[in-house]
């Protein structure tokens, strides 16, 4: 039984995603972006419903079952484009409480370069991300073709935190949304690192037996 308690407490992790985020400075200049949380027990997930991480409050959090059908709240419509982005990590991994979707510019950057980010940096080692990020290869903003993309990236990725969406942006998931919170700011770090590290040379991935 899914209880008005449980939706409060998920619309919580939520926000404080969302201020992690916007705080840390990890956003693109238009601060588009997306969080869903699963509510754990139940074939649901909450999902922001705007187009903005700035701000977000509980009534701008909507309800959907995991195959996207909407329960509760409203949608715009750029927020209704990504619901199934959100949707496919929940049907592919129980394990998964949370996703985060930015258009993080290191990350992006990667993104729009169509080149995956391999797993140079410790802290995602420490995290559980030994397959680096992968690409999902392009599809149209809310198409079958890109869900369906971004379930093969995942699929065949077992150790990620998260997919970079070739020509769009990235997508993280954990355990809750401040943890797939969490996973965006490692993966915009490495990022970040990695782009650094071609000015001078090459980054240098962790060793597979060092892992």
């Amino acid at each position: 039984m899914m209880r008005s308690s449980d939706i409060a407490k998920f619309k919580q992790q939520i926000i404080e995603a969302a201020n992690t985020l916007v705080s840390s400075g990890v956003m693109s200049l238009s601060q588009h972006g997306n969080i869903s949380a699963r509510v754990i027990g139940t074939d649901t997930f909450l999902l922001t419903a705007g187009g903005s991480l700035v701000d977000v409050q509980p009534e701008n959090i909507a309800l959907f079952q995991l195959d996207g059908t909407l329960i509760d709240g409203a949608a715009e419509p750029t927020g209704a484009e990504i619901v199934d982005m959100h949707g496919i990590v929940y049907r592919l991994r129980s394990d998964m409480g949370g996703a985060v979707h930015t258009h993080s510019p290191a990350a992006t950057s990667f993104a729009v370069a169509s080149q995956a980010i391999p797993l140079i940096y410790e802290a995602q080692a420490r995290f559980n991300m030994t397959d680096g990020v992968p690409i999902a290869a392009y599809g149209p903003r809310g198409s079958k073709e890109s869900v369906d993309n971004i379930a093969k990236a995942i699929e065949a990725h077992p150790n990620i935190g998260g997919v970079l969406l070739e020509n769009h942006g990235v997508l993280t998931f954990g355990a809750s949304a401040p943890l797939a919170a969490r996973a965006n700011l490692i993966i915009e770090e490495a990022a970040i690192l990695g782009l650094n590290a071609s000015v001078i040379g090459e980054a240098k991935p962790i060793p597979a037996h060092m892992i």
